[in-house]
């Protein structure tokens, strides 16, 4: 460490940090050569691969953009290709428009339904894409519930087909735009919409001249994160495989590292298309807002109370159905399905059962294994992602390292990287010939899918962690190095106390995202390991639909039972940890 006594008294807080950067530096490094391996290298080998293919399998081929230029000579590529376009594209469309329109009425009026609206947005977003789309399936297929139940037959020509898909798709990421929009509208600047009234316009000129131009910045936001997540996604058309034919981008880069012979070199084709279009989509974005202002709040701003009936019939009415179409269907699907026997046999007490539990949960079975085994690895992808993410959140909040931008900006990047790209980059880095000549043998083994359960989770746990981070007074730190504090003691013994809460949320959220990441463990999994996702989704895959549902619900209860005893013992040590001392 520098010496602090050479700091003068009146030094500001940017100098301190700057005196205490020698410990901090090998840090920022420690944080840096993390994300490198995690996330960079593979990303790097991508983008590598697509130019120069075979190289990290030890077959060169032909360097240039000739594989590039195949995506429009194959058929199936190509259609691969519009097919992604066309879901990300109307789904961004179709749910910003939902998400932000549900925002506005969540805001603009003090509805029963509200709290409801708020925590479905998030379990949507929690719950994975193939779940859902397995729900629907289960309901809309002409063996489905509404054709064998209800008798509703124009439900499956109006779900499976391009639209129908891209509506189902805009159900599952709508909340993106719900959720940047709501917290655009905390703020209430009212005036400008009186003034326009008082000029004549009609309250719906009002919200599309006024109100919506105000939240542009929050509406692009939502699209774009839509238009990110259904290009990347994997899950809708994995469960769509046995049951209409829609390929992605996304599944055929499954397919190809799946048939015979391999084909890495397409793969690569493919998964460098999904990040360059992923890029572009981000690029767009800051172009926009950089031609545009949209600094409009001023000191006459206040925090926006909703108002209005609490039982309004239309506010209301519209949440409910969103709630019905979007989660309430697909789950709700899933459940009568896991409790009865055919599902041809319509619905009677004769039909209901327990026999699809009774299954999953047979201790000789393959579910047992499944569960055990997702649940080791999201457990250590979730402490490792704790950790780092911790680190790298201390870095940027608390030193002027200069590679903060590089931390920032590749944390930032990666939540445009779907698993199944960042799956193939794993493959291409840690199959490469030069790991074998290392000695180091990583690929066909749990721990690969460890790391990229790590390199999942960073993303969002480190947007966590520097919020609270940033509420944590750098002078506390300060004092404890002039005090002889090193490093490591003033992160255990002042930054972790504080943001222990948070650092807790984090680590949580990345544990229930790796257990159903289907994508990560479709493509990594060592051949006979067998994990949850790859378990419930090949039961669907085998008409098996009420042990995949059961598997599902089990699944789920378990994640949700750990999650809350964790989080509650958590908060019990927490406050232990953080209570003031009683002196006598």
């Amino acid at each position: 460490m520098r010496e602090l006594t050479a700091i003068p008294p009146n030094a500001t807080g940017v100098r301190t940090r700057r005196a205490l950067l020698r410990s901090e530096d090998w840090l920022g490094l420690c944080v840096v050569a993390a994300l490198v391996i995690l996330v960079l290298a593979p990303m790097a080998t991508v983008i590598v691969q697509a130019f120069v293919p075979g190289l990290f399998s030890g077959q060169v081929r032909a360097i240039g953009v000739s594989g590039l230029l195949e995506v429009f000579e194959r058929p199936l590529w190509q259609r691969s290709l519009m097919n992604s376009l066309f879901l990300a594209g109307i789904a961004a469309v179709i749910g910003g428009l939902t998400g932000t329109g549900l925002a506005i009425i969540r805001h603009s009026s003090r509805m029963v339904l509200g709290p409801a609206l708020d925590i479905a947005a998030w379990a949507i977003i929690i719950l994975p894409s193939f779940i859902l789309a397995q729900g629907w399936i289960l309901f809309a297929s002409r063996g489905g519930l509404a054709n064998q139940w209800f008798g509703l037959t124009s439900v499956p020509d109006m779900v499976f087909n391009p639209w129908g898909l891209a509506v189902i798709m805009s159900l599952k990421a709508f909340p993106f735009a719900y959720i940047t929009v709501s917290a655009a509208m905390r703020w209430d600047m009212d005036d400008y919409a009186h003034a326009a009234r008082l000029c004549g316009a009609s309250p719906l000129r009002v919200l599309a001249t006024v109100r919506v131009p105000m939240l542009l910045p929050a509406v692009l936001s939502g699209a774009v994160l839509i238009f990110i997540d259904v290009l990347g996604d994997f899950g809708l058309p994995a469960a769509l495989a046995t049951t209409y034919r829609f390929p992605t981008l996304t599944y055929a880069i499954y397919v190809a590292i799946n048939q015979s012979p391999i084909r890495f070199d397409l793969a690569g084709v493919l998964a460098f298309y999904v990040t360059v279009i992923m890029l572009a989509a981000v690029l767009v974005y800051f172009a926009i807002l950089r031609n545009r202002r949209f600094d409009f709040l001023s000191g006459r701003a206040r925090m926006r109370q909703a108002n209005g009936p609490r039982f309004g019939l239309i506010a209301n009415g519209l949440v409910l159905l969103a709630l019905t179409v979007a989660i309430i269907i697909p789950i709700g699907s899933s459940v009568l399905v896991s409790f009865t026997d055919r599902i041809s046999a319509g619905f009677s007490f004769a039909n209901l059962t327990l026999a699809n539990y009774a299954y999953v949960l047979d201790t000789g079975g393959a579910f047992v294994s499944a569960l055990r085994t997702s649940l080791g690895i999201a457990a250590a992808a979730a402490l490792g992602s704790g950790l780092l993410s911790a680190a790298a959140a201390y870095v940027l909040t608390f030193s002027d390292f200069r590679l903060n931008r590089l931390i920032d900006v590749t944390c930032t990047l990666s939540l445009a990287v779907p698993g199944v790209v960042l799956g193939i980059g794993y493959i291409f880095m840690w199959n490469s010939p030069l790991f074998d000549r290392l000695g180091i043998s990583l690929y066909g083994t749990q721990s690969i899918l460890v790391l990229a359960g790590i390199a999942g989770a960073v993303p969002i746990a480190i947007r966590v962690l520097l919020g609270a981070m940033a509420q944590v007074p750098v002078s506390m730190l300060s004092a404890a190095a002039l005090q002889g504090a090193g490093l490591t003691r003033r992160i255990v013994t002042i930054a972790v106390p504080l943001v222990a809460a948070a650092l807790v949320s984090a680590t949580l959220t990345a544990f229930g995202s790796a257990i159903f990441d289907l994508a990560i463990n479709s493509i990594l999994r060592p051949p006979r390991l067998n994990v949850l996702p790859v378990y419930v989704n090949r039961a669907f895959e085998q008409s098996q639909f009420g042990a995949a549902t059961a598997a599902t619900l089990v699944a789920g209860t378990a994640t949700i039972l750990i999650i809350v005893i964790v989080n509650l013992l958590s908060t019990v040590a927490i406050r232990r940890l953080v209570a003031p001392v009683e002196r006598t």
